[in-house]
């Protein structure tokens, strides 16, 4: 599970490349807000600024309603009734002035309520100080005079207003123009950003193609071409974890198969083998015994000091004798009956036969497997005998399982080779002058007809380990 989630699996792939298009989308939502909001910012101060026209375009009329009652009173109709008009106008006026001034984002009336409220003072000092005790006197040439005056205030009011509505409108219009611009950013920018997404997907979809397309493309082409391969051909395993995954189970079948093809090459050799030995033995041994006999009878015969011809004869007889009998051992590995035997005492016994010294290191008190003592103790032998033809110091290590045992053969010889690890186990394939090529093959034969198993390590130094079953759990010293 640790190796899945730290490997560069399809899905963590696409994980990332998810939270990077999340990450672009919700900038470009971001900044598509910010556009909305400023958009919509620039459209409140349109309101806001058609308000304050509004109102103040308000203040205007009920300025002049005020005037115009006035001006009924000056023209002589009912005085109870305009004077209270004028009252009523006055008190909405006063309203309207202090609805413009509550305005909280006003841009223009607030520079021209004080002139409006100075004028209004001016109207109204004119009204109840002069205008009415006129009327009252009976004066009404002088009131219609000190209205006339009345009507050059209202006139400078109206020419206040009418600036102050120009002014609003230019600035209604450069909020509108305002607004139209965030509209148009907010559009770019909307479209930018999500052409910026698309085509971020577009580039995820063709890294995520690559990046599975490819080694799934090299591993379909490996695979196709394993038929005419060279034995020990493998596919990649590379890539996302999912398909070198999938490389490294097809290269263990593969292993699988071709240890299968090997051991099913290996019986039918030995098969073969069984054939031509039993023929060879047949044919061979019957004269071979022949010969041994006369040179025996030769070697009594003759004078002390010429038997060597004989002796010559009789030794050439006995090794033709050994060939055909390793030849049978690695064509026919029989047993005979198996019972407990110490693999330790067993490799100290074979030790004792062979001139180099030789290091136990880590031997428990008993290895004890189930097995011919006799076959078993010449594979020891024949491991032993290769490690001294080579090395002048052989080491025997120990390592055990509860299930299994395992002896290392080790020399300071040159070792053998990487590329010929297995083939030191193939029928007469050596590399010493004396040899003929079946010692290893019988060992391996024979250790695999007890379950176990023999193998080379590479040099350098000589390395070969056995491995073999248990019957109990190994007892220490």
């Amino acid at each position: 599970m640790t190796r899945l989630f730290a490997a560069a699996t399809v899905g963590r792939r696409l994980l990332w490349g998810l939270i990077a298009l999340f990450a672009v989308s919700a900038t470009a939502t971001g900044l598509a807000l910010s556009s909305t909001r400023a958009v919509e910012a620039e459209l409140i101060g349109v309101e806001q600024l058609a308000e304050e026209s509004r109102r103040l375009g308000r203040v205007g009329s009920l300025f002049r309603e005020y005037y115009m009652h006035q001006a009924h009173l000056a023209l002589g109709m009912d005085r109870a009734l305009h004077t209270e008009m004028t009252r009523r106008a006055h008190t909405d006026l006063v309203a309207a002035l202090e609805a413009v001034e509550r305005l909280p984002e006003a841009r223009v009336a607030p520079a021209a309520l004080p002139g409006l409220r100075t004028h209004l003072a001016t109207l109204d000092r004119l009204f109840d100080g002069e205008f009415l005790p006129a009327l009252a006197a009976g004066h009404a040439d002088h009131a219609a005079h000190i209205h006339h005056r009345a009507a050059g205030t209202v006139q400078e009011i109206t020419t206040l207003l009418d600036a102050e509505e120009t002014h609003l409108g230019q600035a209604i219009a450069a909020a509108r123009i305002r607004a139209g611009e965030a509209a148009r950013a907010a559009t770019a920018h909307s479209a930018l950003f999500l052409g910026s997404a698309l085509g971020l997907a577009l580039v995820i979809a063709a890294w995520m193609g690559r990046a599975i397309q490819r080694p799934v493309e090299r591993l379909r082409a490996a695979a196709a071409a394993l038929p005419d391969a060279a034995p020990g051909a493998r596919v990649p395993e590379d890539g996302p974890f999912e398909v070198a995954e999938l490389g490294r189970t097809l290269n263990a079948v593969l292993g699988e198969l071709e240890l299968q093809r090997r051991a099913r090459g290996e019986a039918e050799t030995l098969a073969a083998l069984g054939r031509i030995a039993a023929g060879v033995a047949h044919e061979i041994n019957n004269p071979l015994g022949v010969i041994l006999g006369h040179a025996r009878v030769l070697e009594r015969a003759l004078p002390a000091g010429d038997t060597e011809s004989a002796q010559a004869i009789v030794q050439e007889a006995r090794h033709c004798q050994h060939i055909v009998q390793d030849l049978l051992d690695y064509a026919r590995p029989t047993l005979a009956a198996r019972t407990p035997v110490d693999l330790v005492e067993l490799a100290r016994a074979a030790a004792e036969r062979i001139t180099v010294p030789v290091e136990f290191r880590g031997a428990p008190a008993t290895l004890v497997v189930e097995a011919d003592a006799r076959r078993l103790g010449a594979v020891l032998r024949n491991l032993l005998d290769n490690a001294a033809a080579f090395g002048r110091s052989i080491s025997v290590t120990w390592s055990a399982t509860p299930a299994f045992a395992s002896l290392h053969v080790r020399d300071d010889g040159p070792g053998v080779p990487a590329s010929q690890t297995e083939r030191v186990f193939e029928p007469f394939f050596t590399t010493r002058p004396d040899g003929t090529g079946l010692g290893l093959a019988i060992a391996r034969a024979i250790a695999g007809a007890h379950g176990g198993e023999l193998r080379a390590h590479a040099g350098p130094g000589g390395h070969f380990e056995l491995r073999f079953p248990l019957v109990r759990p190994p007892q220490e010293v």
